[in-house]
């Protein structure tokens, strides 16, 4: 029948992540509950107002072994944009402009059925790709805005981005804290999980998160000196 869908091919990613490195479910559900609290800073997240603790989480149906509901990400009704204007016009805007300074998108297969390996994503060759272009460092940022149409999702993606080494982030995720107050802050509105997934739009609220940040306009969410974001996509 094919590999088909979302959650089966992405929880066999969570499976094969286990078998080779271990599972920590409880730090994986740290990811929804900080992005909980960030949803809750935005009145705008379809959460808003609904925190959750690592229990609930981890209390909530399985969708597809390992992954539960409330690491799952829910579509709901609405859509996402930003402004792209000329330098000339960004600099006469009222609001701090963003500028893009670095970018890398790398594709290796259509579905898992043609991976040859499900652990290392090619999110490394274009996080590689963006940094270099921006001549930046991983520390050099200050917010990061990554896909998370499911937790394990977020956890490859720090590591293949080089936040940290492959295998260690079920111990760094329980090392930082990922609110817009804390040390290394991510989906500060919520991310997918818990600001809303508008339907093909979903990627691009990573994009409008990032934006909002940099410019200074995430309200009670705001990062304090907010200067460089990362934003990534996964499909």
């Amino acid at each position: 029948y094919g590999n088909v869908g979302q959650n089966g091919p992405y929880a066999q990613i969570a499976q094969r992540y286990g078998y080779e490195f271990g599972y920590d479910a409880a730090a994986l559900a740290r990811i929804a509950v900080q992005q909980r609290e960030n949803a809750c800073a935005h009145p705008g997240a379809v959460f808003h107002g609904k925190p959750i603790t690592v229990d609930d989480v981890l209390n909530s149906p399985v969708i597809a072994d390992p992954i539960h509901m409330l690491e799952t990400v829910m579509r709901v009704q609405g859509g996402a944009g930003v402004l792209v204007a000329n330098p000339e016009l960004a600099r006469e805007g009222r609001h701090r402009p963003v500028w893009i300074k670095g970018f890398g998108e790398h594709i290796r297969f259509k579905t898992p059925t043609y991976a040859d390996d499900l652990i290392h994503t090619p999110i490394a060759r274009a996080a590689d790709r963006a940094f270099s272009m921006a001549s930046l460092q991983r520390s050099d940022v200050d917010m990061a805005s990554i896909y998370d149409c499911y937790t394990i999702t977020v956890l490859m993606t720090l590591e293949d981005a080089g936040f940290c080494g492959k295998g260690e982030g079920m111990k760094w995720l329980t090392e930082h804290d990922l609110t817009f107050r804390g040390d290394f802050p991510i989906n500060t509105a919520g991310g997918q999980l818990s600001y809303g997934q508008a339907g093909m739009a979903g990627g691009m609220h990573h994009v409008v998160d990032a934006a909002r940040q940099v410019m200074g306009r995430s309200g009670e969410a705001q990062v304090a000196d907010c200067d460089t974001a990362f934003v990534t996509g996964n499909g």
